[in-house]
């Protein structure tokens, strides 16, 4: 699973389908990152990204552990 597809996995129940797919492939390539590692730096940037946006959706707490399990390791990966 690559990780746009991971992050719009993770968002989904949150975002629905369709706009976690679009925030996920738009998100990844705003920072340069999909397939392959990740530089640590651009995925901490991705994730407080990620984290940011998700703030008014589902509150500051729930979007921090949102915003981790959209980067931590994937299955594959």
């Amino acid at each position: 699973m690559s990780l746009p597809e991971h992050i719009a996995a993770v968002l989904a129940p949150h975002l629905g389908t369709i706009t976690a797919d679009a925030v996920a492939r738009h998100l990844c390539a705003k920072h340069e990152v999909g397939e392959g590692p990740v530089d640590p730096e651009k995925a901490r940037l991705l994730q407080d990204t990620i984290r940011r946006g998700l703030v008014a959706f589902v509150g500051a707490e729930r979007a921090t552990e949102l915003a981790r399990l959209c980067i931590e390791p994937r299955p594959g990966a």
